[in-house]
């Protein structure tokens, strides 16, 4: 799917951007380290959830830290992802971070983030494909 909708009948994800003061960014500057925080809604309660949050290719991991907060039970670091797995979520809205580097300027582009049952991934919701722009001015 080269142009993914935006999906929310399951789920409700979000993600942006913080600077360490705790602000919104949408232009990101190389060697600050930033926070990618993903909002997940879940409209409804669900066991074995899957969260996947992009990184986008400019960037790199400050720190690959594993959260043992509330129902977050693993966390898995790839080169183009993070996958964060709940046991159990109930109705209402979670915050994940994950904490990153950009190294290099440019424009890159930030495929969706999403999150879905494990078990039964027709449920699912996702976010809408976004654009990253670092350093320039």
């Amino acid at each position: 799917n080269s142009e993914p909708q935006k999906q929310s009948k399951d789920f409700r994800v979000d993600t942006w951007f913080e600077n360490q003061a705790g602000l919104r960014q949408n232009r990101l500057k190389g060697g600050s380290a930033v926070t990618l925080k993903a909002e997940v809604t879940v409209k409804a309660d669900a066991e074995y959830v899957m969260v996947e949050v992009p990184i986008p290719a400019g960037c790199s991991y400050e720190e690959k830290e594993q959260s043992w907060w509330g129902s977050e039970i693993h966390r898995e670091y790839f080169k183009n992802k993070v996958s964060i797995f709940c046991r159990k979520l109930k109705q209402g809205k979670y915050t994940f971070q994950v904490k990153l580097m950009p190294r290099y300027d440019g424009s890159y582009t930030l495929n969706p983030a999403k999150a879905e049952m494990m078990y039964f991934p027709v449920f699912y919701g996702r976010e809408e494909m976004k654009r990253v722009q670092i350093g320039g001015r």
